[in-house]
């Protein structure tokens, strides 16, 4: 059975809207996500019955008593696409993808991404559940080799809007990497070293035999204002894991000879995923990973575009 997307419901094309953007998330993440304040599991759970039913979602159920995890099939996924035209996306879910090693990982960079909400809606700022977007590319290196080689994919992009106290509102990008301790700290070190290499990857035009000839462009200015910060989540059930593995990150990113040279507004911050959910990113939670003698500071409260 099929159904046109004008025939849902709000909530129901938000559901879709949602699964499109973020692949993978449980049954209790979709309810903060998508359902009213205050609406029961029941309200959901009939929802995410009809989109099934429509063969628009399916789901993967956990061998443990865990939510369900539901993600998009093709259908539902042509479905979002038709109410989001010009946003389309090559990536499709599937049984095995939904089940696979990189599970656990998707639905920790929706909490990241809940952590925020719950931050914003304390703070009276800006932040839904579309104001994130997961494994964003970066061409960071020229040539002809292999895609992983030249590109640095962030597993999210988070844009944050601050209101101020007299109504001014800011705009915050942030390139956010969910660490699940899944890689080695030297190589996860050496990961946010292709950020810095993002910085400062300035692309030649074919033919041009100068770069003096023309004024340096960094390749981010066509995509950003202002360069973005870069926060690190570490993830874990573990919380003196998690700290411990910031801590040695610290030691490896402070020491990269790449990283060492200074460079107007760049940032990186690391905090743990149980002090972003509890304290919310805008506490003093997050430590410079390049300064990491300094106290750590607020993701919302202060601007490291200024500093130098």
């Amino acid at each position: 059975m099929s159904i046109a997307p004008i025939q849902l419901s709000s909530v129901a094309r938000t559901t879709l809207s949602v699964l499109y953007q973020h692949r993978l998330a449980t049954s209790y993440q979709l309810r903060r996500l998508v359902t009213p304040q205050g609406s029961s599991r029941q309200y959901l759970w009939k929802i995410l019955t009809e989109l099934r039913r429509y063969g628009l979602i399916e789901r993967v159920i956990p061998s443990t008593r865990e939510h369900h995890r539901w993600y998009l099939t093709n259908a539902g996924a042509e479905a979002a696409e038709e109410a989001m035209p010009g946003g389309a996306r090559n990536f499709r879910m599937s049984a095995q993808r939904a089940a696979g090693p990189l599970q656990q990982h998707m639905l920790s960079v929706v909490d990241m991404g809940l952590a925020f909400i719950d931050a914003a809606a304390q703070q009276g700022d800006d932040f839904g559940p579309l104001d994130w977007m997961p494994e964003v590319a970066h061409r960071y290196r020229g040539g002809d080799m292999r895609f992983e080689d030249t590109h640095l994919i962030s597993d999210a992009l988070v844009h944050y809007t601050r209101i101020t106290a007299k109504g001014s509102r800011l705009q915050v990008q942030a390139l956010v990497e969910v660490d699940r301790a899944t890689m080695p700290v030297p190589r996860l070190a050496s990961k946010l070293g292709a950020y810095a290499r993002y910085y400062d990857y300035d692309p030649q035009p074919k033919g041009q035999r100068s770069a003096a000839k023309r004024a340096a462009q960094p390749a981010w200015r066509t995509r950003y204002p202002k360069w973005p910060r870069v926060l690190v989540v570490l993830d874990g059930e573990q919380r003196q894991l998690q700290e411990r593995r910031r801590v040695d990150l610290a030691v490896y990113a402070s020491n990269m000879m790449h990283l060492a040279h200074p460079r107007p507004g760049f940032y990186i911050g690391a905090a743990t995923m149980h002090d972003l959910k509890e304290q919310g990113p805008h506490e003093p939670i997050w430590l410079n990973l390049l300064r990491p003698e300094e106290e750590a500071t607020s993701f919302l409260h202060r601007d490291p575009q200024n500093r130098t």
